[in-house]
């Protein structure tokens, strides 16, 4: 079966949203992490929440929220739309089940690279005035943070960063999807792949569903968890620069930031707010994928039902 791109849209969005809203307060606290070690400040996850919730209260963990809910649930629409359109490229027509574990693998890694290249033109606007509202500019207020940033440099001001988030997009792209097909093709009768084949169960059981729910669960949270194990020191770079002005220290390409974050703060300085983003990255991306499969089944039982009702009208 060919999978429509607008049941990807529609089932993205939905992905999208879930995951900024179990995911952002580990955000935030991760931000906060990475700017105060740039300056030398060193405070725990947990007591970077509690300083947070001091000055703030509950409404400071969802700082900036309003751009990743829309930047997230249009990015991550599109990215799916993206990455299944690239990776039926790469498999030249061939269908998932005669391809070899190897060539799915790479197929996957090449079509999360592909798709996270072209999502940071979406991205780069939403991060960037994500970033430094997490970190009080415009006083909490998404809008008043991308005017000031507009006033001060122009349109253009809030695509600062794109080549960061380009860099760390396409390295998590990468890694985000060939781990969830590698994870989800280690699960017995594992049915995450029932959309790309013909099989597709209208009415599948119960047990099926549940299943089917507890491995996009277990591969979701998986799979996020390897992606920004290996995109983190990238990530911190698009951060400090985001978070930067013209001339500033960290006004620097991406390579040469991670040299400079190397150089004057070490390993921990590259992986400055792992632990709030590790920990964000399982239930976060388990979310996701458990939002985008149950969307995905929705829509496409919707859609079987529809024509088992033209076909019976017809008959």
């Amino acid at each position: 079966m060919t999978r429509d791109a607008r049941d990807d849209l529609a089932a993205g969005i939905a992905a999208g949203a879930t995951c900024t809203i179990v995911g952002h307060p580990f955000d935030t606290v991760k931000v906060l992490m990475q700017r105060r070690a740039s300056g030398g400040a060193v405070l725990s996850a947990l007591g970077t929440s509690r300083e947070l919730y001091a000055r703030r209260g509950v409404r400071g963990f969802y700082a900036g929220v309003a751009a990743p809910m829309i930047g997230a649930s249009t990015e991550t629409a599109f990215n799916y739309v993206a990455y299944h359109r690239a990776r039926a490229y790469a498999l030249g027509g061939e269908s998932l089940g005669a391809s070899s574990a190897t060539r799915r693998a790479a197929a996957s890694a090449f079509a999360g690279a592909v798709a996270g290249a072209a999502m940071s033109v979406i991205l780069t606007p939403f991060e960037l005035v994500k970033c430094r509202t997490q970190v009080g500019f415009g006083n909490g207020s998404v809008m008043r943070c991308a005017s000031d940033v507009v006033r001060a440099h122009g349109v253009f001001g809030l695509f600062r960063g794109f080549s960061h988030t380009t860099i760390r997009e396409v390295a998590c792209g990468a890694a985000y999807f060939c781990a969830w097909d590698v994870t989800q093709s280690l699960i017995p009768r594992a049915r995450l792949g029932a959309f790309d084949s013909a099989s597709a169960a209208l009415d599948a059981p119960r047990e099926a569903l549940a299943f089917e729910a507890m491995a996009a669960v277990a591969c979701g949270g998986a799979s996020g968890v390897i992606a920004w194990s290996a995109a983190l020191p990238l990530d911190n770079a698009k951060t400090l620069f985001q978070c930067s002005n013209p001339g500033d220290a960290h006004d620097l390409p991406p390579m040469k930031l991670l040299a400079h974050i190397y150089r004057t703060k070490g390993i921990a300085g590259l992986y400055a707010g792992a632990r709030p983003i590790l920990a964000r990255a399982f239930p976060a991306n388990a979310a996701q994928w458990l939002a985008f499969e149950a969307a995905s089944r929705a829509l496409h039982d919707r859609r079987q039902r529809a024509v088992a009702d033209d076909d019976r009208v017809d008959a």
